[in-house]
C-alpha cells in the first residue's frame, strides 16, 4: 500500500536537512543540487526542513488577481497549482525523493498529506483534506 520510493535498500534510508530561516530562491537551487545526487544515486533520498522569509510562490495555475499587491515577493515556479504563502514561523518540509513510479508525484503528495492530517488530528486539531478540482 502507498506509493513506493525507489531504494536498493530493505530499508529506505533518508537524509535530513535542516535550517532556519533561508530565501526561497537559495533553497529552491538546494533542491535542484539535491535531486540531481540524488537522481545520480550519489546521495540518499532527503527531507529539507526550514522557513522561508514572507514570499509568495505562484505555481502554473496562478491567476494574475491573485497575486499580491502590498510588495510581498511573488517567485513563479515550475510546479502545478495556484499561490502559495511561506514565511517565519511556518516550518516548510520539501521531501526530495525517488519514487518507484516516477510520474506518482500527485499520489506521493497526498500520501504525506493524508499522513500530516492524521498527526493533526491525534492532538485534537481538525485538519481535512482540501481539493480545489
Amino acid at each position: 500500500m502507498g506509493v513506493p520510493i525507489e531504494t536498493a535498500q530493505l530499508r529506505p534510508e533518508i537524509a535530513f536537512a535542516h535550517s532556519s530561516i533561508i530565501d526561497y530562491e537559495k533553497a529552491w537551487q538546494i533542491q535542484r543540487n539535491l535531486h540531481s545526487e540524488i537522481a545520480q544515486g550519489s546521495r540518499p533520498n532527503t527531507l529539507m526542513l526550514l522557513e522561508h522569509p514572507s514570499v509568495f510562490t505562484a505555481g502554473r495555475r496562478t491567476l494574475e488577481n491573485e497575486r499580491p499587491n502590498d510588495g510581498t515577493p511573488v517567485i513563479d515556479v515550475d510546479r502545478g497549482g495556484k499561490i502559495t504563502w511561506h514565511g517565519p514561523g511556518q516550518l516548510i518540509g520539501y521531501p526530495i525523493v525517488r519514487l518507484a513510479k516516477r510520474h506518482d508525484v500527485v499520489g506521493f503528495v497526498r500520501e504525506i498529506e493524508s499522513a500530516l492530517i492524521k498527526v493533526c488530528q491525534e492532538f485534537g486539531l481538525d485538519a481535512v483534506q482540501y481539493c480545489e478540482r
